[in-house]
């Protein structure tokens, strides 16, 4: 019996003095998994969530590098094109940042105006591009705390701040 407990011992006594390291492997695919890669939607931020709940489902995110060695001081970022159907928008804009960021969007609804939210990640390069922004919004006709909305904005920039010409919500 003593002979037993000998060798049981000796057979987990590397676990006892090494700890867990053996396990880590296992661990590592999780973290690799949580990484960013490239543009996407932040899909359980608090703002997103209160927007859903407002009545805003965020359903799509697309930017596309148009313009390289883009100047800041050349063109204020601004809405360009609003598309509205029934309970559908697409809201596009061009936007200057670094040439090596990938961006992560929001929507927030502030009072009366839809603000369309870009971070941008990444690695830092020399000089910056411009960026074209598409957001893809829709109205849930099922929800009964529906906000009237009369204005986009950018990030929060109020003179980014567009009327609409119908409104999103009826």
């Amino acid at each position: 019996m003593r002979t037993l407990s000998v060798s049981i011992l000796l057979l987990f006594l590397p676990i006892f003095v090494a700890g867990q390291t053996h396990f880590e492997e296992v661990a590592k695919p999780l973290t690799i998994n949580n990484e960013l890669k490239g543009n996407s939607i932040l899909h359980n931020s608090q703002k997103i969530r209160e927007a859903k709940n407002a009545g805003m489902a965020f359903l799509g995110f697309e930017v596309k590098n148009i313009a390289l060695d883009y100047s800041e001081e050349m063109i204020p970022t601004s809405i360009e094109k609003i598309v509205l159907e029934e309970n559908h928008c697409l809201v596009k804009f061009s936007a200057p940042s670094n040439c090596g960021y990938s961006f992560l969007g929001e929507i927030e609804i502030v009072d009366d105006t839809l603000n369309l939210i870009y971070h941008g990640y990444g690695t830092n390069c020399f000089g910056n591009c411009l960026f074209s922004f598409q957001y893809e919004i829709q109205k849930d006709i099922s929800n009964e705390n529906i906000l009237n909305l009369k204005y986009f904005m950018i990030n929060g920039n109020l003179s980014t701040k567009t009327e609409l010409s119908k409104k999103l919500v009826d």
